[in-house]
């Protein structure tokens, strides 16, 4: 695929493109790992200073289970593990665009004021902090006529999925929080819990994909990553679907619900399951150093990464994948398509035409999907990622699956944005797709999810 040639001025966004807006919100979890100390085979940028251990705030307190991880040595990027560089990556000095100061790694404390930069952190996604939860408590989400309707679809020979379907979808419960209030409800109200009964009365991809939903988009992400990790093989496709182009915030509250609900280092395990250079790139992601969404374009920063980039792909023998790595993981979707622009502008090639020479495999899926992920305009990253799945003789539901729940669970505007997209490329509505690519109380649950069944 050719990458998009166009004029370009730096900080500009696409049509369709969201801002976020600032919060307040914290981490549902302490911090992963121990204030200070690495994940093993973390390795620390170059530039990238520490800084005095800092307290954690009143109330702030660690689960059971969040042991803290012995010192490692400090790495640099491009360096073998016995800490001695590669002759071909000897020359590399990369440093970061934004050095995030809310790392779970770092001395900093996730909401405390950074040390240098006046930036605002990209708020939680909904459903990824607990302090989301009290908006829904103040606007009290009435569910009693939807708690009795579930029961009564439950109850008896048999089971009414069409119902299951109304209630769950209803726009009122599309905050996580929201549905966990129902299925609080529920349970207190009936003396049961809502999960087994969903679990003993549905069957195959219908009960899966409404187990999904009732657990809500942090339980779902660590069920998603555990199943990818713990089968026969690796799952590479579902570590990208839940790591890859998220918030920082996100990826803190991720790590920390691993840790807490499965007992084990969520990097340690992803390392004794990927390439060692794969490996790299998910220590980066989870150190949760990308630029914050509101962090700014700065000409001066593109240009030396644009250059960068080339140097560490067509313009040496020999690529270095880690280089290419860090300049993608710690950029924001503005700073990552500003890069995108200038490198055409300035080599009259695509950079995504240089990964795909460039690279092969689960690390070239990789890169591609943060470049596209920032690059694609008015939500076609997002249609993309759902018509590939569609389109197979085979549909792979654990993807269809994921990605209409994380269009469903996000901004309305991101999946608006996804079904004009959609409609724009591949002339066909997006709830039509679904329609005609799968059967049955799935395919409802599914079309319902993406606003187009009643």
């Amino acid at each position: 695929m050719a990458g998009h040639q166009s004029s370009y001025s730096y900080g500009s966004a696409p049509a369709g493109s969201l801002q976020s807006q600032p919060s307040t919100y914290q981490p549902p979890y302490s911090p992963a790992g121990a204030l200070g100390q690495q994940y093993p085979g973390q390795q620390q940028y170059p530039g990238q200073q520490q800084y005095p251990g800092q307290q954690q705030y009143p109330g702030q307190q660690q689960y059971p289970g969040q042991q803290q991880y012995p010192g490692q040595q400090q790495q640099y990027p491009g360096y073998e593990y016995n800490n001695q560089p590669t002759q071909r990556d000897q020359h590399y000095t990369y440093q970061p665009i934004q050095q995030s100061q809310n790392s779970p790694y770092s001395l900093q404390p996730y909401g405390a004021p950074p040390f240098s930069h006046n930036i605002q952190p990209t708020p939680a996604s909904p459903g990824y902090d607990e302090n989301q939860k009290l908006m829904v408590q103040r606007t009290h989400v009435d569910t009693s006529v939807d708690v009795g309707d579930l029961r009564q679809a439950m109850k008896g020979i048999g089971c009414d999925e069409r119902a299951l379907v109304r209630v769950f979808t209803n726009s009122k419960y599309q905050n996580p929080w929201a549905l966990q209030q129902l299925r609080h409800d529920y349970d207190v109200r009936f003396d049961r819990n809502l999960e087994e009964e969903i679990t003993k009365e549905t069957r195959g991809d219908f009960k899966d994909a409404l187990i999904a939903l009732i657990k809500g988009p942090l339980d779902h992400d660590v069920s998603t990553l555990y199943k990818a990790l713990n089968g026969l093989g690796t799952d590479e496709e579902a570590l990208m679907d839940v790591l890859l182009c998220r918030s920082n915030a996100d990826i803190r509250a991720i790590a920390a619900h691993y840790r807490h609900t499965k007992g084990k280092d969520l990097l340690t395990v992803i390392k004794g399951d990927v390439n060692d250079t794969l490996f790299r790139l998910y220590s980066m992601v989870l150190s949760a150093t990308r630029a914050e969404d509101a962090a700014p374009v700065v000409p001066a920063d593109i240009d030396r990464n644009v250059a960068e980039l080339q140097r560490a792909t067509e313009g040496t023998i020999g690529k270095n994948a880690i280089a290419v790595a860090q300049i993608f993981t710690s950029a924001n979707n503005a700073q990552l398509r500003a890069m995108s622009n200038i490198y055409q502008q300035k080599y009259h090639r695509s950079l995504q035409s240089v990964i795909e020479k460039e690279f092969r495999g689960d690390m070239e899926d990789a890169l591609l999907w943060m470049l596209t992920s920032a690059t694609d305009d008015g939500g076609k990253a997002d249609a993309d990622s759902l018509r590939a799945p569609l389109q197979e003789t085979l549909k792979n539901k654990r993807a269809i699956t994921y990605r209409v729940l994380r269009l469903y669970w996000g901004n309305s505007a991101r999946l608006y944005a996804a079904q004009a997209a959609y409609q724009r490329f591949y002339h066909k509505t997006l709830d039509k797709e679904l329609e005609d690519s799968l059967r049955g109380d799935y395919a409802n649950l599914m079309v319902a999810l993406v606003g187009g069944w009643m």
